[in-house]
């Protein structure tokens, strides 16, 4: 009996320890189970956690990616069509930069609207302009607003205007009506939006252009079919005629905006705008002397590394001889790939577009030197009717200031004018 007594408590020892050791198993599997879970929820709330805060710190880009570009009361940019995307770390603050599905930059150039407070000349928001008089009255509110970049003298009549001139030498320039007609558009476009975009580069093209071909070099100019593009280290486009730059820079066209050369309203708006930058320190640098800010035979400033220069000898442009930035010259680049200023006019280099940091405000590269640039001013010297802005790299900065207006004929085409595109 006493060991069937036995023999019955071991196997009931033998089924609890086996029954201990089963709930047991559950219990680790059922923790286990639980741990795992609690983990995977602990590493998702850390992600969320890190996304959280990554977002958070790129709100400004979220916020610009669902409604758009930046805009204030006194501005309000636009993409000119679904191609374009800002570029990051640009702003209105520091010159806003978008880029076309091919590369090409464009800087939103501000124009306050609070420039039109004068009672006297103020649509006052309420109508989009519609009579000749409303132009005007656009038109002189921008003149005062960039009075000091204009070249009128007290008591005299504007050398420089923005007004039609015929052109019998060239194929497709503007009619009077035409002229007419795109002015408006820039000028209600201006006072709309609060600003318009300009080329963030000289206009340029990725071949480069040593002279007028023969196809081009008729009596009636024709129209070079190479596109001109806004792109970093490409050669400026040279050897066209203002017709021929203006008819290249319509064909940098993006949907329902237009694109056209500068009016000389637009050049003077640039210069206002740069002048906002902090490395202006005075308005003198881009009416009076502007050796410090742009590329003029006696300028001084560091090469980029992914750019190009040609060297100017003696009024003679060695174009053919286009040397990498990490190449030295000497006289004209040290070995340190400083740009040497050069005490005598006609000795200095052409640069390709953006080679010089130092000549970029509010995100705007060579509006001083380097290529004098065709606008669509007139001078009202007959003989040389044509207008170009800026000054050119063998120029003296003090000479040919970036507000400088240089009077040429309608059948000029040099090495040293280029042109830039603006859009609106």
């Amino acid at each position: 009996m006493k060991k069937i007594l036995r023999d019955n408590k071991g196997s009931i020892s033998a089924l609890v320890v086996i029954s201990v050791l089963l709930y047991s198993i559950v219990l680790t599997t059922a923790y286990m189970k639980a741990s795992g879970k609690r983990r995977i929820q602990i590493q998702s709330q850390i992600l969320a956690k890190e996304v959280y805060e990554k977002q958070f710190n790129n709100l400004d880009e979220i916020r610009e990616e669902i409604i758009g570009l930046p805009e204030t009361n006194e501005t309000q940019p636009y993409y000119p069509s679904s191609e374009f995307k800002q570029i990051k770390g640009t702003n209105l603050d520091n010159g806003l930069v978008i880029e076309d599905g091919n590369g090409n930059q464009y800087v939103w150039v501000v124009v306050p609207k609070t420039l039109y407070d004068d009672a006297n000349y103020n649509l006052n928001g309420l109508r989009k302009p519609k009579s000749s008089k409303d132009y005007d009255n656009i038109e002189y509110c921008l003149q005062q607003y960039s009075m000091i970049y204009r070249d009128v003298k007290e008591g005299k009549e504007a050398q420089f205007t923005d007004t039609w001139i015929e052109d019998p030498a060239n194929k497709g320039w503007f009619s009077f009506g035409e002229y007419t007609d795109a002015k408006q558009k820039m000028l209600k476009s201006v006072y709309e939006n609060g600003g318009f975009y300009v080329g963030r580069y000289e206009a340029g093209i990725e071949e480069k252009r040593i002279e007028q071909t023969d196809e081009n070099a008729s009596e009636q100019f024709g129209i070079p079919k190479t596109k001109p593009v806004s792109k970093a280290n490409v050669y400026p486009y040279t050897f066209v005629t203002r017709t021929q730059a203006q008819k290249l820079a319509e064909s940098v066209n993006h949907g329902r905006y237009s694109s056209s050369l500068m009016f000389g309203i637009q050049w003077d708006l640039v210069l206002a705008f740069m002048s906002k930058d902090s490395k202006i320190t005075s308005t003198d640098e881009l009416t009076k002397d502007s050796t410090a800010i742009g590329n003029y035979s006696n300028s001084q400033f560091k090469l980029e590394q992914n750019g190009k220069y040609a060297v100017e000898d003696d009024y003679t442009l060695l174009y053919l001889q286009w040397k990498s930035t990490t190449t030295p010259t000497e006289e004209y680049v040290d070995e340190d790939m400083n740009k040497l200023s050069q005490s005598k006019r006609g000795n200095s280099i052409l640069i390709t577009a953006g080679t010089s940091e130092q000549n970029k405000f509010m995100n705007i590269y060579d509006i001083a030197g380097n290529v004098a640039e065709w606008t669509l001013e007139r001078n009202s010297d007959t003989y040389s009717s044509c207008v170009n802005r800026g000054g050119a790299y063998w120029n003296t900065g003090s000479s040919s200031m970036a507000a400088q207006h240089q009077g040429a004929s309608i059948r000029t085409d040099s090495e040293s004018i280029g042109f830039r595109v603006s859009i609106y």
